[in-house]
């Protein structure tokens, strides 16, 4: 039986996804460090899964903010058919990504964050650009799943 999980701002209403960031922050202390970064931010992300995202990508950050500027909500897609560990460091490459937007980090590519997000840009519904962080992050992530296999 699944417990609940103890994070306020990592939310998902499906549990495989809760059970998966349990998991991560269980197994992983890159993961556990991304998890506590954002519960200590000024945001709210809800995970959620879907069969297709577009050019292969196994997770994504949605471009669009709601909520109140002080404390955007931000959602994030992940790949429904991942394996377990994949699907943890997919959720972590993500969360580095929602800690890179509240902090207002430069993305690579000239794409400037500094404002975080602005819940009314609704140009793109996801962010389209990759950093060094979220990549490191998530092969980090894989290598400490691999270690800790049960």
């Amino acid at each position: 039986m699944s417990q609940p999980t103890p994070f306020n701002h990592i939310r998902s209403e499906e549990r495989r996804v809760r059970d998966l960031v349990a998991t991560g922050y269980t197994r992983s202390t890159m993961f556990r460090s991304l998890a506590d970064a954002v519960e200590g931010s000024p945001c709210i992300v809800y995970l959620a899964t879907v069969v297709k995202l577009p050019q292969g990508r196994t997770g994504a950050l949605l471009h669009v903010a709601v909520g109140r500027p002080e404390l955007p909500i931000l959602r994030v897609l992940l790949k429904a058919n991942l394996s377990t560990e994949e699907a943890i460091a997919t959720i972590g490459h993500e969360l580095q990504h929602v800690i890179e937007v509240s902090t207002g980090v430069p993305a690579r590519g000239g794409i400037d964050f500094a404002a975080g997000v602005d819940p009314s840009d609704r140009r793109s519904d996801m962010y389209q650009f990759e950093t060094e962080a979220a990549i490191a992050a998530a092969a980090r992530i894989r290598t400490e799943l691999r270690r800790t296999r049960p």
